[in-house]
């Protein structure tokens, strides 16, 4: 219930907008209903990802390991792939002078280098001259341009250190001039003594396979693409198939299907494929295939079982990258969320954890997984299990962990959200909403955790107090993140047992609650536990007894519903007792209503204002709702407007025709606000006397 600390967005300053506006009328102060982030867990850094991407970054290593390992590959993707023009015999010292590329190339005086990277650099300046729409050769009988020239300096190449980069220099140079017959020619003489794993070749292969696309030979085509690596470029009914059984480790395949894993009628048509590589022995990243039927199963199936079976025998085999490979460990978890297994949830905590550091550049997505796992999974597991305690601890946990990182974060506020505010045409400035309490009720009650403790009764959140103590290693590690300090929990066990009429519980455990926390618990700050319960219209009207601290207002309240309830058994005489349930009648039932603050920690009577912090709006990360947990509290479905209403009217029918004294009555129906009746049939009683004394104009209500 305390506040964190975080940076604003926009949709928090509609907040603290919202509630400065709302604040008088008490209307609502949160909580939002809490988010289940939903990202992506078979993924990885590839996915959707073209084989030029992987072409390009093997390429990138390859120059390294021919270089130096010290020179960073960003270095190398400036020289290979930006303008840099490359002088035949020289390599003029003011190009890039601070890239460690051309300044090994330089240091160690390699010319060879230099020449083949002149060459490359002169093939593509030409290609794009072809390829450009104002291109028009200065011989009318051809259109090689200087293709010729390239072509006949890569042929000659006499060394071996870059033999299979002059043979794909001359086969792209053959296929610009469209000698495609040439190209084909040329791929099987230089090529030949190199493995079908060697990256050079294999970029020769996608342009032979254009050659017999262009040749009319698609069968061909489709079989050069394939060992590739070029799925995309595949004319085949079903691509997918045709790529897996000819090249399953292939890099742009796996990262197609995480690209459709978002789509479950193409993601799961999949399967056969899946099964068939299986059952095979040609693919070497195992792991992967046996991670899609895993992910296959449970997330379209819900058949955790299956999954279970497959995710451990992915994690048993090779995967493709370890990136890939921690995504389905992380599913391996959620997959033991939802059967309920708890054997390697300590070290798996601890494992995912150190994904979410501070260095990290993916941690936030890591965060989001780790929730994900939390709320979708094992809340609902824990719940059925009715381990309420170490389902509070988890989400707790998950709540706090990566906040507990953000030691720096801080308002940032400037001219942007000033001119935010002038177009909402607020009234208040930002100083006022730096200063403001107010703004951090949103943020007290917007945590699962403190919403499912919300969900349990009184007795079960005590049972839930006394387990977490347990010191058992994995309660042990929660605890260093989930809130469980006594003032935080005792002051909830207070408010519901407020909410279940325990007035005793309730005065015992409000009591416990130090002044000094309460002061700083948001709750408190806003105003609205000012109003009276013991009157009928507590914001409008106030009787003579009033409640004495707003700080110790719930404990003050649990004290008089005590008296009252001692009254109504034990009052001297049958006016004593029928104004003492009275009072009760009408308390409770603003409890409830008026004066829904006792009971609950929140009213949304207007929802949108209490929107999370994230961006939501149409971002499928997030889903509104936790997929397989219980009901959570709400005033409409679990006490009703209808039922408390009903309960007021019978009890205060019931209170009235206690009374045998007109001073009583008259007391009754000025608690009841019915001052018109207290004139008119009572105008001698103390009351009546008090009504006239107080109001000038009392006698317009006659």
């Amino acid at each position: 219930m305390k506040s964190p600390k975080f940076t604003v967005s926009i949709a928090t300053i509609s907040c603290v907008a919202a509630m400065l506006i709302a604040v008088p009328t008490a209307e609502a102060c949160g909580p939002i209903f809490p988010i289940t982030p939903k990202p992506k867990f078979f993924t990885s850094k590839t996915d959707g990802n073209d084989v030029r991407s992987f072409e390009r970054e093997e390429n990138l290593r390859l120059w390294q390991q021919l270089t130096s390992p010290e020179i960073p590959t960003a270095d190398i993707a400036k020289v290979l792939y930006g303008d840099v023009v490359m002088r035949y015999d020289e390599l003029d010292k003011d190009i890039l002078p601070d890239n460690r590329f051309l300044a090994y190339i330089r240091n160690t005086n390699d010319r060879e280098i230099v020449q083949f990277l002149f060459i490359a650099k002169k093939l593509e300046y030409e290609r794009k001259e072809v390829a450009s729409p104002w291109y028009y050769p200065e011989k009318r009988y051809g259109t090689t341009g200087d293709f010729a020239y390239i072509i006949e300096w890569c042929k000659a190449y006499p060394g071996s250190r870059l033999k299979d980069r002059y043979a794909l220099q001359l086969i792209r140079a053959q296929f610009a001039a469209r000698d495609y017959a040439g190209c084909v020619e040329s791929y099987d003489e230089y090529f030949r003594d190199f493995p079908d794993s060697n990256l050079l070749k294999r970029m020769a292969m996608k342009y032979v396979a254009g050659c017999w696309s262009r040749l009319g030979d698609v069968d061909k085509a489709n079989r050069f693409f394939a060992n590739s690596g070029d799925f995309l470029s595949i004319v085949h009914p079903d691509a997918v198939a045709y790529m897996a059984e000819r090249n399953p480790d292939c890099p742009e395949l796996m990262a197609h299907i995480q690209h459709c894993s978002t789509d479950s009628a193409r993601f799961c048509a999949i399967k056969p494929v899946a099964q068939k590589v299986l059952r095979g022995k040609k693919a070497h990243y195992r792991g992967d295939w046996e991670f899609y039927l895993a992910y296959e199963a449970g997330e379209f199936h819900s058949d955790y079982a299956t999954a279970s079976l497959h995710i451990a025998r992915a994690l048993r085999s090779q995967f493709s990258s370890p990136d890939f490979r921690d995504h389905a460990r992380a599913y391996r978890m959620k997959v033991d969320a939802a059967l309920g297994r708890y054997g390697t949830l300590l070290s798996d905590l601890r494992w995912i954890e150190g994904k979410i550091n501070t260095m990290a550049v993916d941690a936030t997505e890591w965060n989001y997984m780790l929730k994900n796992i939390v709320y979708a999974n094992w809340i609902p597991t824990l719940w059925r299990q009715k381990n309420y305690a170490t389902a509070i601890l988890l989400c707790s946990y998950a709540d706090n962990l990566f906040a507990a990182r953000q030691r720096h974060t801080y308002w940032l506020l400037d001219d942007t959200w000033q001119h935010y505010l002038t177009h909402m045409k607020l009234s208040f400035t930002i100083d006022e909403i730096r200063n403001s309490t107010e703004y951090f009720n949103a943020i007290d009650y917007c945590e699962p955790s403190f919403r499912i403790m919300n969900t349990l009764t009184s007795s079960q959140l005590i049972a839930v107090k006394r387990t977490i103590a347990a010191d058992s290693p994995l309660y042990r590690h929660l605890k260093l993140y989930a809130r469980t300090d006594a003032p935080y929990i005792d002051e909830i066990i207070g408010t519901l047992a407020l909410r279940e009429e325990r007035y005793a519980l309730a005065a015992n455990y409000l009591a416990r609650v130090p002044l000094n926390y309460l002061a700083t618990t948001n709750i408190y700050k806003a105003g609205i536990m000012n109003g009276n319960p013991f009157s009928a219209f507590p914001r409008h009207w106030h009787d003579f007894d009033s409640i004495a601290s707003p700080l110790r207002a719930k404990y003050h309240f649990a004290c008089r519903m005590l008296h009252y309830q001692k009254l109504m058994r034990h009052g001297k005489t049958p006016d004593e007792r029928g104004i003492a349930r009275l009072k009760y009648a009408i308390a409770r039932r603003n409890s409830f209503e008026d004066c829904w603050w006792l009971t609950q920690y929140w009213r949304g009577c207007v929802t949108w204002l209490f929107q999370p912090w994230v961006d939501n709006c149409g971002n499928p990360l997030f889903d509104y709702q936790m997929p397989g947990f219980p009901e959570l509290y709400d005033y409409e479905t679990t006490v009703g407007c209808d039922a408390t209403e009903a309960v007021f009217d019978r009890e205060v029918k019931a209170a009235l025709a206690m009374l045998t004294t007109d001073a009583a009555r008259a007391e009754a129906e000025y608690l009841l606000f019915h001052l018109k009746t207290v004139i008119a049939r009572y105008p001698h009683t103390p009351t009546a006397h008090a009504v006239k004394s107080s109001c000038d104009r009392w006698r317009l209500w006659l």
